[in-house]
């Protein structure tokens, strides 16, 4: 995946600097259609050959970067094929609203590597390499035995511990449960990518995030936990609502080797938003392989 590079960066780029036009305008549709629209213009401008596995466009009834569309320079003239998962704008609610942590992100790896589904949703257990060096998790597992496995391997008191989970109906249960284990709760509205990538990072404070949330979202994010060494499960949510009990391992989710790269739409803990210039745009972005394990943090900027 060598000639997969920091290409993948201007995609998110172009992706996050259009999407920035449409902050506090309260359009999701136009949001939405303007990060799509630069995100699939860029990559058609790449000299690859790439396919789109899991995209947002037919949960969100939006523009999409649809499961199957052929995407680059190269489609049917190389042997070489891309699996690509993308969401042109994570988190079109904060995007809209003036809210923090929406981001454009992209993850590629090679052909029929990466995971799919035609669900909506799955529930997802990520968390850093501090706990998975130490000891492995299952979402099957009881909340209570999760807990104490993450007190042992970071010797953290319970209460010191910290889950991230999104503050939705669907998850009021798991929320008392939580509070009845004494652990520390962090809230999100939106945007669990950067909460998972999170886990991995240990000045972040978040041990764990679990619960429900995006099907292409759960994607994404293993290639970035993969990348950063941590470990994400997920499992399938049918449409009535009810969990599949198959667990998909990390592995699962993603074969082989990846790359993830994300760019920030507004501002949040993980990457600035895009902010203006008289000389123009500014970006925050990350970008990630997973062979290497190398993080590259990058701030651009983009000329008139």
């Amino acid at each position: 995946m060598k000639d997969i590079n920091l290409d993948m960066v201007r995609v998110t780029e172009a992706a996050a600097i259009a999407a920035s036009a449409w902050v506090g305008s309260g359009d999701k549709k136009a949001a939405d259609k303007a990060a799509t629209d630069a995100m699939r213009s860029r990559l058609n401008a790449l000299e690859f050959d790439g396919r789109v596995v899991i995209g947002e466009g037919i949960k969100d009834e939006s523009a999409g970067l649809f499961a199957g569309e052929r995407v680059g320079l190269m489609v049917n003239k190389s042997q070489k094929v891309y699996d690509i998962a993308v969401d042109p704008i994570e988190g079109t609610r904060p995007t809209v609203q003036s809210g923090p942590e929406a981001l454009s992100v992209l993850a590629v790896a090679m052909k029929d590597n990466l995971f799919s589904t035609v669900e909506f949703y799955m529930n997802k257990l990520a968390y850093g390499p501090q706990i998975f060096n130490k000891t492995h998790l299952s979402i099957a597992d009881p909340l209570g035995r999760t807990v104490d496995l993450v007190s042992k391997a970071t010797g953290k008191d319970k209460n010191k511990i910290m889950v991230c989970v999104l503050d939705r109906p669907r998850h009021e249960k798991i929320i008392v449960e939580l509070k009845n284990l004494g652990v520390r709760i962090k809230l999100i509205q939106d945007c669990d990518v950067s909460a998972a990538i999170a886990t991995c990072l240990s000045e972040s404070g978040i041990d764990l995030l679990y619960g429900i949330g995006g099907a292409p979202e759960a994607v994404i994010t293993a290639c970035a936990i993969k990348c950063l060494r941590g470990d994400f499960q997920g499992q399938v949510v049918r449409k009535d609502g009810s969990v599949d009990p198959a667990v998909y391992s990390m592995n699962d989710f993603v074969k082989g080797e990846c790359a993830f790269a994300a760019t920030g739409i507004t501002n949040g803990s993980l990457l600035r938003g895009v902010r203006y210039t008289p000389e123009g745009p500014v970006t925050s972005s990350v970008f990630m392989r997973s062979i290497s394990g190398t993080v590259r943090w990058i701030t651009s900027y983009h000329g008139n």
